[in-house]
């Protein structure tokens, strides 16, 4: 009996060693690598209403980014909004250039508890854009709220 308790004992004492060592290694858990709000902030990244984001649309001087993944796009978005899949900024980059960096950009993810949009706002300031704002409402309060959308 005594020999299984060891036994187990050891088990736990290595499985934990992997887990913290598999952590570290994938900067995950208590190793990984988050932005914090204090990087939004800093950033002075304005997090807009649904009533602004509707004024901003219809003086049809904006640019909406969505930063959901292109079959989110795809199933639907606020109307004339480009794709810039978070995950694939650096792809979209080149396209980006393209845009004054004093555009007004207003970047939209699913909603609430998507976080893409702020850190794509914020990898579009240190890009040299500076006129960036979120629409933390996003997607679903867009389309709740019977406002333009594209399929």
């Amino acid at each position: 009996m005594r020999q299984a308790l060891i036994e187990a004992l050891l088990l736990i004492v290595a499985a934990i060693i992997l887990g913290v060592a598999y952590s570290f290694v994938t900067n995950q858990g208590f190793f990984a690598k988050t932005q914090s709000v204090h990087s939004v902030t800093d950033a002075n990244i304005e997090m807009i209403p649904l009533a602004m984001a509707k004024d901003f649309f219809e003086s049809n001087n904006v640019l909406f980014i969505d930063s959901r993944h292109e079959f989110d796009y795809q199933a639907g978005h606020i109307r004339g909004a480009v794709n810039v899949a978070l995950k694939m900024f650096d792809t979209h980059l080149t396209r980006l250039n393209k845009i004054s960096k004093d555009k007004l950009l207003i970047v939209y993810c699913d909603g609430a508890e998507c976080n893409s949009s702020i850190e794509l706002a914020v990898k579009l300031m240190e890009s040299g854009f500076t006129n960036v704002k979120v629409f933390f409402g996003g997607w679903q309060e867009w389309s709740s709220a019977k406002l333009p959308i594209e399929k």
